[in-house]
């Protein structure tokens, strides 16, 4: 079998490449559109680079049905683009990493986002007003990805789907609407394997320092979290650890700015990339983990705080919500903390901590995710067979 993965220049591709290969050794060739940009985050990949408008080539669509599959790394511009022209009878995966379905789960950006947050948003937005260049390379772009707004239509061009939780699965299902829709899949980026599996140590919760988001992004809500904090109070021996390293520019200024003026020394922004150790590390101080999200976003992080004994909270409308507490984890609801931020320095019981590892290592571990990777492997022989005939 060979398998071509379109791949992004981040951090989880590495993760996949350990999977694959562990169970499809030699099969797998991944490739990275672009030519010139320097690799930034792919530690393990030496990927195939090719030109970011290889798809205007016939040929180079020709080429690519010498695969068994097509696994996407998420429907971004490139992998939109060759899906748009690869021949159905080449099987296609889709790993969904939820930045790339959650606009076909929403009306708009603004319904992820909670009242602070948005009155922030609206006057930024408004006030961008687009150079003649800016506007110019906007057609461009669009003239060049022609694909972008039919990525609903192309969605049913897709066999497999791997969303992060399956209950995104069925929310996209029914949004997209169609009897045509790609089957379930589990497959997840294995990125907490080590830690779950002990291979990094007997790691546990060090400080009393409370976790803020996971990005710059502005549906992180950090603003209206903020608030609440500020009115009931930090406590002293706390500070906040608010990773912002990437995401909107704009967001984090603000983000910082208002951190800063409510918190003072006790705000602590993450501005650059860390990799997955150092991030464990910091992780590893923080009792508490506050993911004003409304949508499902961070899920390896809240993995890691929950294997790690922190306490999480959630809003109750984030899908993860109820996926950890299908699972038997322990997890608050942002509610919690409206009156009484005091719960914030009352840390789980060692039992609780002990059973939730339990819970996520039969999940989480090396062996449950090369699991998930030989069984996508046998659905993709499955539909090459169907499609062959």
């Amino acid at each position: 079998m060979k398998f071509l993965h379109l791949i992004t220049d981040e951090k989880f591709p590495d993760s996949a490449y350990e999977l694959f290969e562990a169970v499809a050794p030699g099969q797998n060739t991944f490739m990275l559109d672009g030519k010139s940009a320097s690799i930034r985050h792919l530690k393990k990949i030496k990927p195939v680079r090719v030109s970011k408008y290889a798809f205007w080539s016939p040929k180079f669509i020709r080429s690519l049905e010498q695969y068994d599959a097509i696994i996407l790394h998420s429907l971004y511009a490139f992998s939109l683009e060759v899906l748009a022209r690869l021949n159905d009878k080449v099987p296609v995966v889709w790993i969904g990493m939820g930045y790339d379905y959650y606009d076909l789960l929403t009306t708009g950006p603004s319904d992820l986002l909670k009242p602070d947050t948005l009155a922030f948003q609206r006057p930024v937005t408004s006030k961008l007003k687009k150079t003649p260049k800016q506007l110019i390379n906007g057609i461009v772009r669009r003239g060049l990805h022609p694909n972008a707004k039919h990525k609903r239509k192309l969605v049913q061009k897709i066999d497999l789907f791997a969303p992060v939780l399956q209950s995104e699965y069925l929310l996209l299902k029914n949004a997209i609407g169609t009897q045509q829709f790609p089957e379930y899949v589990r497959w997840n980026y294995g990125k907490i394997a080590d830690l779950v599996d002990g291979k990094l140590g007997n790691i546990g919760i060090t400080g009393k320092n409370i976790l803020i988001g996971n990005s710059a992004k502005p549906t992180n809500n950090q603003l209206d979290i903020f608030r609440v904090l500020a009115e009931t109070g930090v406590p002293a021996d706390s500070k906040l650890i608010v990773p912002l390293s990437y995401g909107n520019r704009a967001h984090r200024e603000k983000v910082i700015i208002e951190g800063r003026r409510l918190f003072g020394d006790q705000f602590e922004p993450i501005t650059e990339f860390m990799d997955l150790d150092e991030y464990i590390e910091l992780l590893s101080t923080c009792s508490s983990v506050i993911m004003n999200h409304l949508r499902q976003q961070g899920a390896g992080n809240l993995f890691i705080a929950l294997f790690l004994g922190a306490k999480v909270y959630l809003d109750t409308a984030n899908p993860l919500y109820a996926e950890f507490k299908a699972m038997g984890l322990t997890v608050s609801s942002i509610n919690a903390l409206l009156n009484d931020t005091a719960v914030l320095n009352q840390p789980l019981p060692p039992s609780v901590v002990a059973r939730q590892q339990e819970a996520i290592r039969r999940t989480k571990g090396r062996a449950a995710f090369e699991g998930y990777t030989e069984n996508l492997v046998a659905e993709i022989i499955r539909l090459k067979g169907q499609k062959a005939v």
